[in-house]
């Protein structure tokens, strides 16, 4: 009965594994929006900067300096937006560097809390039509069946009908 259930649990884990090739995908599209739309609105705040003759470093200083409450508010505001831009044009270099097969494992380790929620509320399942959708389901498979045969074997063999000869 338990290795029934380690295969279940293994075809449950491939089907959970398949996914990773592409919800990755799909992160990585809603990532790459964030950024478009990060660096249309820090160029409109440079272009901003330029009509008044001054650089962001510049106006970062000033920033700074300030101590307008006013000032202070949209100087933090931009702040926010281009540390923003840096952090998740960083991360989706990393992404786009890593293999297809370790941006899984990448996205697992490291994600924008933000996109990933968003790409989790409207991410639907799909049969992986990738060798290395394949890949993950097989590793998915293999991790889930192994783990639970082995965790079954222990049970069984602690709490398991004994046998008489």
């Amino acid at each position: 009965m338990g290795r029934f259930f380690a295969f279940l649990l293994g075809v449950a884990g491939a089907l959970i594994g398949s996914q990773g090739p592409g919800f990755t995908l799909q992160y990585m599209q809603a990532l790459q929006s964030a950024v478009d739309t990060l660096e249309i609105s820090v160029a409109e705040m440079d272009e901003q900067l330029a009509i008044r003759g001054l650089t962001r470093a510049q106006a970062v200083a000033e920033c700074e300096r300030s101590t307008s409450k006013v000032l202070d508010a949209y100087c933090e505001e931009d702040m926010i937006k281009i540390a923003r831009l840096e952090m998740l044009t960083t991360h989706l270099a990393e992404l786009e560097a890593a293999g297809d097969y370790v941006r899984p494992l990448l996205l697992a380790r490291t994600y924008d809390r933000q996109i990933f929620d968003s790409t989790r509320k409207q991410f639907e399942p799909a049969v992986p039509a990738t060798v290395h959708g394949a890949v993950y389901a097989a590793g998915g498979f293999a991790v889930l069946w192994g783990l639970s045969a082995f965790l079954f074997g222990v049970l069984g063999a602690m709490f398991g009908a004994r046998r008489y000869a």
